[in-house]
């Protein structure tokens, strides 16, 4: 008897082996072994059954399967009625709620607006490899998005695995994001709300701008392929669905109705009376101008005295000299004047504040100490090094070349930090740019033209770091891109505790010393006090 009860047990442990066996190779699909498994687990709980019977059918008697049926059903109850309202919560109430004190994992009212007008099915593709970093928040971003509309549909390619759509849509850069409705598609390049929702108000305004590069006096060529040229800048451009044109005032007269930006890059040849006339008369209507001189070299005679006397006008004064930075340079692209410059806040420079780019041979160009009226002007890119590390050089030798010297001299030379690129903007009603449509004259103006030719967009160079974001964002500003939706940036503060005074230190060490422990104390031989009474009595 003893022997047989023994057998029992033993052959309903080996049913549960063989019935686990059989589970594992069935979600694994080896199925051969699985129906090996299963028959054996099948054979071994009839030797089981046959041998437990007894025990078996007195146990299905017992009061214990009673209770114990009872509790299960309990639970099996419970446990229904909760996925039952959780499929319907997810179903019909499907809410997030963001608990944090800065709202970090929240989209803004103005995005969720612009998503709530999405009419169409439209595709989010972002190109990012397992190893960038930024994957996981672009990610959670991203669901944010698609979680406020089912027009909005999001996947996460693998560029280096992808090579078609990254053929397709011209991908060159991990951490690229593309919109996309089937008719056109937008691409940002920086992984932020700003820049998605910016690219999905274009996809639903669907309207491409235009910007105008003047030619005819030797400036940079968007059809130029050499290092000098700015044939990368166009492409860059259209990326984002611009449509760039070149402009020769010296043939039209005018510049174009529908010119939402135009670009005097690096003229080495003087703007004529006329044209200077059409150019300052297109901004005093609301134009947008992105001006990039370069510093003249070789004479103290600067062939663009007519452009920087027209910039005095919106309070910017660009220096006839060479900026110079001892310390935060580039040494193998030109020493001391091939410059690692530091960003300013603002629109423009909002998501790259420590993105390299070489600037170099710059002029000074910086805000005017007397501002007119109704201007915002403001530096965006300076020099990092203090005065006498960097300068504006202004002395030149006898053959007008700028001096070699390398030494800062002061009262003569423009003392550091240097400003070499600033961004100016016309004050303008808001209730008058609603009604009337209208929008404030904006201007860019730096002292370099070399940091947007061919030679530093290359994407093929190791050395030199691709940075399309910087020229883009520029032109996204100045064409009141990024103004059409405002979102305001988490500023991520670090909360800190205030220094505590000496009473303060004094106060806090006699609570946590003395005055605890001591009513931990007092408490205990009040609970003995009051047990020993209770137990003498």
């Amino acid at each position: 008897m003893e022997r047989k009860s023994s057998v029992g047990p033993i052959f309903g442990f080996i049913t549960l082996v063989f019935c686990f066996l059989s589970v594992t190779c069935f979600f694994l699909k080896a199925w051969i072994v699985f129906w090996i498994f299963l028959i054996l687990c099948l054979a071994s709980a009839a030797v089981f059954i046959a041998v437990s019977y007894h025990e078996i059918r007195n146990f299905f008697k017992s009061r214990q399967l009673r209770y114990g049926t009872n509790v299960a059903l309990s639970i099996l109850g419970v446990i229904g009625i909760a996925v039952f309202i959780n499929v319907i919560a997810a179903e019909r109430l499907n809410k997030r709620f963001d608990l944090t004190e800065l709202r970090q994992h929240s989209l803004s009212d103005e995005t969720k607006q612009i998503i709530k007008t999405l009419d169409k099915k439209v595709d989010i593709i972002a190109f990012y490899t397992n190893s960038n970093r930024y994957i996981g928040a672009v990610q959670d971003l991203l669901e944010l998005y698609t979680a406020e509309s089912d027009n909005l549909n999001v996947s996460i390619i693998d560029p280096e695995k992808k090579t078609n759509l990254v053929e397709k849509y011209g991908i060159e850069r991990d951490g690229t994001t593309v919109f996309d409705d089937g008719n056109r598609f937008e691409m940002a390049t920086i992984g932020n709300q700003q820049a998605f929702t910016s690219a999905l108000l274009r996809i639903i305004q669907n309207k491409t701008k235009k910007v105008y590069f003047l030619i005819g006096h030797g400036e940079r060529s968007i059809d130029d392929f050499s290092n000098r040229g700015y044939k990368q800048v166009k492409t860059e451009l259209e990326k984002i669905n611009y449509a760039v044109y070149s402009l020769s005032l010296l043939k039209k007269e005018q510049i174009p109705v529908d010119c939402d930006a135009l670009v005097i890059a690096a003229p080495t040849i003087p703007l004529k009376r006329q044209e200077l006339d059409v150019i300052e008369s297109y901004l005093a209507k609301n134009g947008k101008l992105l001006l990039l001189l370069d510093p003249s070299h070789n004479s103290p005679e600067d062939v663009n005295t007519g452009l920087t006397q027209l910039m005095k006008k919106w309070g910017v004064k660009i220096g006839n000299d060479l900026v110079h930075d001892r310390v935060h340079a580039f040494l193998l692209l030109g020493g001391p004047t091939a410059l690692d410059l530091q960003y300013e806040p603002h629109e423009i420079t909002r998501s790259f504040f420590q993105l390299q780019i070489p600037y170099i041979y710059c002029r000074s160009v910086t805000p005017m100490e007397e501002i007119p009226t109704g201007l915002s002007i403001k530096t965006i890119a300076k020099t990092v090094g203090p005065k006498g590390v960097s300068w504006g050089e202004t002395e030149r030798s006898e053959d007008g070349k700028f001096s070699k010297k390398n030494v800062y001299t002061p009262n003569v030379d423009l003392p550091g930090p240097v400003s070499i690129a600033v961004a100016v903007e016309q004050s303008i009603d808001e209730e008058v740019r609603k009604e009337e449509g209208t929008t404030p004259t904006r201007i860019v103006v730096f002292g370099d033209s070399d940091f947007a030719s061919n030679a530093f967009f290359a994407t093929n160079n190791p050395t030199i770091p691709a940075y399309p974001p910087l020229f883009n964002s520029i032109i996204n500003w100045l064409t009141i891109e990024d103004d059409l939706v405002s979102i305001s940036q988490i500023d991520p503060n670090i909360h800190t505790l205030s220094s505590m005074n000496n009473y303060q230190v004094q106060l806090v060490q006699i609570l946590s010393v003395f005055l605890i422990p001591l009513i931990v104390f007092s408490t205990g031989i009040v609970v003995w006090w009051m047990r020993r009474e209770g137990g003498t009595r």
